[in-house]
């Protein structure tokens, strides 16, 4: 399956966005004229596999920070002074720890 935005265009958008921006909490965001949901399970993974840790704690640091996310199909991480960037490959999803 095609992803309709790559994870470039994601990390672009979400650093582009205002912090005051309704769309933080909206569970998703709009790249290119298109809604990406955020997928809560799949970002939680890859909190877990950038962590290396269990799931449940990934999920407890994810909710507390919001660095980690999955949407539309694409991963981003937050680093501190560089902001949102994106996650080249999908090796992540075989690396997560499960609960």
């Amino acid at each position: 399956m095609q992803n309709l935005v790559s994870a470039e265009e994601l990390a672009d958008a979400l650093n582009k966005l205002p912090l005051n921006n309704p769309m933080w909490g909206e569970g998703g965001f709009r790249v290119g004229g298109r809604w990406l949901e955020i997928d809560p399970d799949l970002s939680d993974q890859l909190a877990a596999a950038m962590l290396k840790c269990d799931l449940e704690t990934a999920r407890r640091r994810n909710d507390a920070e919001a660095r980690w996310f999955v949407a539309g199909g694409v991963a981003v991480v937050y680093v501190n002074g560089k902001g949102w960037r994106p996650v080249k490959n999908k090796t992540w999803l075989r690396r997560a720890p499960q609960d």
